[in-house]
């Protein structure tokens, strides 16, 4: 294994089934004012770098305090499902604190005594309207006011997957990388957070509990919290510390705004309805300017005037679309990837989903027909990609070389991350050619092409598989004045003792500088 020492500009290390984007620098001149960050994506081979291989496994421990702290909060809607599996195989990169059933408008169990109009007046649930009838746009149903229950959360599913699926393939990945967390540690952080109505924050849970103890223990590091689903098991754990803490509000409050970062809050009305943003002013909420891809993804084409081009809004790209497509996808991760991949959604696969309505059981049929008239009836061919509607948050806490944890701006597999103190909109993913919102993710394929090395990981020890090249930076982040030369310096290894191949160039999207670029050598 032999070290090779770069000077240029944003570096990328493109290997065979694996891809990792890592940041790195240059040597340019800057014609207006300092460039303050760069980082990378995968381009046409320019320089081979040689490798020689040892595979003597490169196996760093990263301590759990070293690594974004979160807790997930999940309705298991079967993109939530997908999202799970796909993001078990990133586990490593963070330190996982809970896994939380809650309901949403689209999934809650009941409680043997109540309807949801009773519990939840102010509901969004669109109940059987939406997939009997044609409602025009997503609209509460008033009849789903006497509902007892819709679309039941599967309780046990989650620890279904931890205690089988994901047991049977632990032994591999733990040989790929130590940082995996084992099955017994994944199930005693799975909790039953509020999941009887949409909404419902009558009572405390196990789950809201759960999420309470993390925002209250010493822990400095930022906590963050995902809704999946509904909002409200959260919205209770922040109703108990209110509720339990008014001897000393102020100083807990505080705490509170200095920990606690939300990603997510639209599936119930229970964050509004309870006047958080009231409770707890100026409370973090995180987006980024990019997504992940959720329904639809497979149907990207290069027709900017296709009604049913969903590139735009939903982060996938022409070149990338294959990716989403049943070829890829049944070879490079639904089979012979081991039982945990075997269990990812896709269309036609056969799968049954618990307690879900036929309309959605996707897993049997091929097509999306969700009554909303901006949504034509579509068809997927079989092993198409379903959706992963809540990945994308998580996805932007994991290290890619970005260091978009450190500044949101610098970017991450989603984009820019954005921090306000009041929930809004993610932003049009960032068009790199022009400089202006749009179009697709940059390093959308670096992270498919990611998933699929991962996916080896699940059936193939240490020496079988290929990992990310390895990239340190002496001196990532410099200032210099207009026109001078900024000078980068970084090392790059690879652990499999492959070749890598660099490309340098300018990330305009995660850099300060408004001036143009054009030499970067």
């Amino acid at each position: 294994m032999r070290k090779q020492i770069l000077t240029t500009a944003a570096l990328a290390m493109v290997l065979a089934g694996c891809t990792q984007a890592s940041s790195a620098a240059a040597s340019t001149a800057a014609s207006s004012a300092p460039a303050s960050s760069v980082a990378a994506t995968p381009a046409p081979t320019e320089d081979a770098i040689e490798t020689v291989s040892t595979k003597t496994p490169y196996l760093p421990v990263v301590a759990p305090e070293d690594r974004p702290r979160a807790i997930i909060t999940t309705d298991v809607e079967c993109d939530d499902m997908n999202s799970l599996i796909h993001l078990a195989l990133y586990f490593n990169e963070v330190d996982l604190d809970g896994i939380v059933y809650s309901a949403s408008k689209y999934h809650w169990n009941g409680d043997g005594e109540h309807t949801l109009g009773e519990v939840t007046p102010n509901y969004l649930c669109e109940g059987e309207a939406v997939y009997t009838t044609h409602t025009g746009a997503a609209t509460p149903d008033p009849a789903a006011a006497d509902f007892t229950h819709y679309r039941d959360i599967p309780e046990g599913w989650i620890e279904d997957l931890w205690d089988n699926e994901y047991r049977e393939v632990y032994e591999y990945l733990s040989q790929n990388d130590a940082n995996y967390p084992t099955p017994d540690e994944l199930l005693s952080i799975t909790k039953v957070g509020n999941i009887a109505f949409e909404g419902d924050v009558r009572e405390a849970s196990e789950g809201s509990d759960w999420i309470v103890d993390a925002i209250m223990d010493d822990d400095p590091r930022p906590l963050y919290l995902f809704s999946w689903g509904g909002v409200n098991t959260v919205v209770r754990a922040l109703l108990s510390i209110y509720e339990d803490n008014q001897d000393d509000w102020e100083k807990v409050r505080e705490q509170v705004i200095n920990k606690v970062i939300i990603s997510g809050t639209g599936q119930d009305n229970s964050w509004a309805d309870n006047k958080i943003e009231e409770l707890y002013p100026g409370i973090v909420h995180m987006s980024t300017t990019g997504s992940y891809c959720a329904f639809f993804a497979p149907l990207c084409t290069t027709d900017d005037h296709d009604p049913m081009n969903f590139c735009y809004f939903l982060g996938t790209a022409p070149d990338v679309n294959y990716t989403f497509h049943g070829e890829w996808l049944s070879e490079n991760i639904k089979f012979d990837h081991g039982a945990l991949l075997g269990r990812y959604n896709l269309f036609l696969d056969g799968y049954e989903i618990p307690n879900e309505v036929d309309a959605y059981q996707y897993g049997l049929i091929d097509t999306i027909d969700w009554g909303y008239d901006g949504f034509p009836a579509t068809k997927f061919e079989k092993y198409d990609f379903i959706g992963e509607g809540d990945s994308t948050g998580f996805m932007a806490l994991l290290n890619n070389g970005l260091k978009g944890m450190e500044n949101g701006k610098y970017g991450s597999w989603v984009g820019a991350i954005t921090y306000t103190d009041e929930e809004v909109e993610a932003a049009a993913s960032y068009n790199y050619n022009t400089g202006t919102p749009g179009t697709p993710n940059r390093f959308l394929l670096p992270y498919q092409l990611d998933f699929a090395a991962r996916a080896d990981w699940c059936v193939n020890d240490y020496e079988h598989c290929n990992h990310a090249p390895v990239v340190t930076v002496e001196n990532w982040q410099l200032t210099a004045k207009a026109g001078k030369p900024v000078t980068f310096s970084a090392e790059a290894f690879d652990p499999d003792g492959d070749s890598l191949s660099a490309s340098w160039f300018y990330f305009n999207e995660g850099s300060v500088y408004s001036g143009a670029m054009t030499d970067i050598r």
